[in-house]
């Protein structure tokens, strides 16, 4: 590894700094095992194509919305938005991302407490703390089951309906990133440089990937690939079902964004302030983009669809590209760092920023359609179902947005 990265893994750069690491002892690093807490019903293996298709539907069941994390929502949001609803985290606060399946909001605080609630009224379902833990990425809800990886490098199954755990596994390092569920799989990466498939019904590890640097982005899946975009400088292509890599390809620097896949391309950001277009098979860059001004590192994952490809940088700034070619569509001013990856609902672009500010803008024109101030930080990303967004901020408050009456 050269002095360039090690210098930036010291300082925290290569991928999202955490507001609340200082509030967190790091677990040593000891044997990964696995405990089965209560015996479940077995869990059909699904396909992976059944797996796709599943998670694209109107919830939002993982972190960027679907295993190809697009960060697209399925439907539009209404055009005035307003608070519906906030919950407050006693003493604590939010940096991961909500899931939202069947009318049900998932999302754990910093300190170590997951809430599940309703998403119609805020209204509280169950809570379960966890000693000396605190969740800094968001839950993957698939087939009835909460997936969530905490500081202290423990992932968890949970009963979606209860709480209950299910199972535990406690890897070598931390979690930046949720995890992806898909055929049967959990897939998770660690602060160790690891991506590790566990057995979705039991916890039991199937295989493991390593890379000699960290990885905090999220794995994501399309077809029989896992796309990680590393600290290593490169971007892997990892086989689904041995973990072995089938292709990699160098990029200008370390990066801890996680790739959106649409249309055969995967997109993602370096730490040097590029932005990548790659073609998923076989791997070969299609187009980069450089701002010409300002190249701040980008930190968030893009949103992206055939119409645009949107991400925020560091430099105060959201971008909007053509997905073929990569030039510019638009600049969006937001007058703060963007650490939360935006969405794309509708025909608007849903964008938080580091001073608490929400921002609606549009697709088309790149003008700002809607704000709202919330203070605090936001470092969690907004999550869309039931024409709602939902998102969490760095004081405690979890905000519920729908239609302004």
């Amino acid at each position: 590894m050269n002095e360039r990265i090690e210098s930036m893994f010291e300082n925290e750069v290569c991928g999202r700094t955490s507001a609340a690491k200082v509030r967190f002892s790091r677990r040593t690093a000891g044997t990964q095992r696995t405990r089965l807490v209560c015996v479940v019903l077995p869990m059909a293996i699904l396909s992976l194509v059944t797996s796709l298709v599943r998670v694209a539907m109107a919830d939002w069941p993982l972190v960027r919305g679907d295993a190809m994390a697009s960060g697209v929502a399925e439907e539009a949001l209404p055009e005035k938005l307003a608070p519906v609803w906030e919950f407050a985290a006693e003493d604590s606060g939010f940096e991961a991302t909500a899931a939202i399946v069947g009318g049900v909001v998932y999302v754990g605080d910093v300190d170590g407490t997951f809430y599940a609630m309703h998403l119609a009224d805020g209204g509280l379902l169950w809570k379960q703390h966890f000693q000396d833990g605190g969740f800094l990425a968001g839950a993957a809800v698939v087939d009835g089951r909460v997936y969530v990886g905490d500081f202290n490098g423990v992932v968890r199954a949970l009963k979606a309906d209860s709480g209950e755990t299910i199972w535990e596994y406690t890897a070598e390092a931390e979690f930046y990133a949720a995890p992806n569920v898909v055929a049967g799989q959990v897939l998770v990466t660690t602060e160790a440089g690891e991506l590790v498939s566990l057995d979705a019904e039991t916890g039991k590890m199937k295989w493991r990937f390593q890379i000699e640097a960290p990885l905090r982005c999220w794995p994501t899946v399309v077809d029989d690939r896992v796309f990680l975009a590393g600290c290593d400088e490169r971007l892997h292509a990892v086989a689904i079902t041995t973990g072995e890599e089938v292709e990699g390809i160098a990029i200008d620097g370390p990066t801890g964004s996680t790739p959106a896949v649409v249309g055969g391309n995967v997109y993602f950001g370096t730490e040097q302030g590029t932005f990548y277009s790659i073609a998923t098979k076989p791997l070969s860059i299609g187009w980069q983009y450089r701002d010409p001004k300002r190249s701040e590192s980008i930190r968030t994952a893009a949103a992206a669809d055939s119409r645009t490809v949107v991400y925020g940088t560091r430099g105060k700034q959201v971008n909007a590209l053509d997905p073929a070619s990569g030039k510019l569509q638009w600049t969006f001013s937001t007058r703060s760092s963007v650490e939360s990856s935006p969405i794309i609902a509708g025909n608007r672009v849903f964008a938080a920023t580091k001073r608490g500010r929400m921002h609606a803008i549009d697709l088309v024109s790149g003008e700002e359609t809607w704000e709202f101030e919330a203070g605090g930080s936001f470092l969690a990303s907004p999550s869309v179902a039931d024409e709602r967004l939902i998102i969490g901020n760095t004081d405690g408050t979890l905000y519920c947005f729908g239609k302004s009456e």
